[in-house]
């Protein structure tokens, strides 16, 4: 048996000690409980965020080299050779064409700038399905250009228009062109910037009023598998360098020149107010590990001094003072155990309401989303306990270097 372990669990708290075990236990459950729900939340928000943001462009876009995304003077050809070896990579979910065209509508006196997007029938769906809040999808599957479009709910209340309303869109070039377009159905990302400004219409469209070829669009989105908010940065870089190795070796003369872009580049400033939120959580964790860590020393230091006849006792007996610190450390580990177990409990328990019920909301102005987001991820969970725990044994040698100053003749001649 061990006999250090032994000793440990033989050692209970009693007055002032009890009280301090107490103390150092709850303080440990709401520092890894807070820990655990910052983490989640940051996750949370990375990846509805990135989900939401990768809808509307996908992962990896290609484009005209000095060209924007969203061009429509410098059109980019989709008949390139190296595209199927693109699509057969595992994690690419998809390679859709996109062309863009500005636009304005009047309303009243008021004028709104829009941006036009075209898609085809074989464009995936599913994002503007999930975020549908009226109405149906555009159909662009028949043989005749569409008519039909899809605009945010936002836009939608600017312009005291309703699905099934018909809205005239007044393109401006060498001419100023006028399109009229049936609302299908309107959709809430709640990304306001895009929501505003997006409209989803037939490709035909924007590529008659572009003079652009069947074949040529503003850019080729590439979505990966498992959503913008899945992915996460080093597996998209891969993807990222992996695509660009496929266009430097399979290349040829006839194909356009083309340049890649992470999803990061194209929403500069959703990423960085999410690597702002990730600094936030570190400083969150640094605050809580302190403050628990300040309360295990405060625990140990009491439980040493009432126990300090009894380490005297030890040393005279020839226990060496390595060995008794083991024992207020064993000690010390199951006060840390323990709130970490209640602390994981709690914090789970609460994070799985928000996730499931979404009883705390948010203004989507200012955080992109409705609700407070939730990220459980069982690894990431271990990954704070396990760190923790170890940090917290760390913190816990330092009050058991005060045993190798007690002398064993001063407590017992006290005692």
């Amino acid at each position: 048996m061990n006999l250090n372990l032994f000793i440990a669990k033989k050692i209970r708290g009693r007055g002032l000690s009890s009280t301090g075990n107490i103390i150092a236990c709850v303080s440990v459950a709401i520092s890894i409980g807070v820990i655990i729900a910052a983490v989640a939340i940051s996750g949370g928000f990375r990846k509805e965020i990135g989900k939401r943001a990768a809808g509307f462009t996908g992962e990896i876009l290609m484009t005209a080299p000095g060209a924007d995304y969203m061009t429509d003077v410098y059109p980019l050809r989709a008949d390139l050779s190296y595209l199927s070896a693109i699509r057969s990579l595992p994690e690419v979910k998809s390679v859709s064409e996109a062309a863009y065209r500005p636009g304005m509508i009047k309303s009243g006196k008021d004028v709104y700038g829009l941006m036009f997007k075209g898609v085809d029938s074989a464009y995936s769906m599913e994002f503007f399905a999930d975020y549908l809040t009226e109405g149906v999808l555009p159909d662009f599957s028949g043989p005749r250009m569409s008519g039909q479009v899809l605009i945010s709910n936002r836009l939608a209340s600017l312009l005291g228009l309703e699905v099934g309303d018909r809205m005239t869109v007044y393109f401006v070039g060498d001419q100023v062109r006028a399109r009229r377009l049936e609302i299908s159905g309107l959709y809430d990302v709640q990304l306001e910037d895009i929501d505003e400004r997006m409209a989803l219409v037939d490709i035909r469209q924007i590529r008659r009023l572009n003079g652009w070829l069947g074949h040529e669009s503003s850019c080729l989105e590439i979505a990966l598998e498992g959503g913008g908010g899945k992915v996460s940065d080093k597996r998209r870089d891969a993807v990222y360098n992996e695509i660009g190795e496929i266009i430097m070796t399979q290349d040829k003369p006839s194909d356009d020149a083309v340049v890649l872009r992470k999803i990061s580049e194209i929403y500069p400033g959703l990423f960085d107010w999410l690597a702002l939120l990730d600094l936030n959580v570190l400083v969150v964790m640094a605050l809580m590990m302190a403050v628990a860590g300040f309360n295990m020393i405060s625990g140990l230091l009491i439980i040493l001094f009432e126990r300090i006849s009894m380490i005297g006792l030890l040393k005279s007996l020839g226990m060496r003072t390595s060995s008794i610190c083991k024992i207020f450390i064993y000690r010390g580990g199951a006060i840390v155990l323990k709130g970490m177990l209640w602390g994981n409990v709690v914090s789970i328990v609460l994070l799985s309401v928000q996730k499931w019920l979404k009883p705390l909301t948010l203004n989507p102005v200012n955080y992109f989303v409705n609700f407070v987001p939730v990220d459980l991820n069982l690894l990431h969970i271990m990954a704070v306990d396990v760190a923790a725990f170890a940090l917290m044994l760390l913190i816990m040698t330092v009050p058991s270097l005060f045993i190798s100053r007690v002398s064993p003749d001063k407590t017992l001649k006290v005692n």
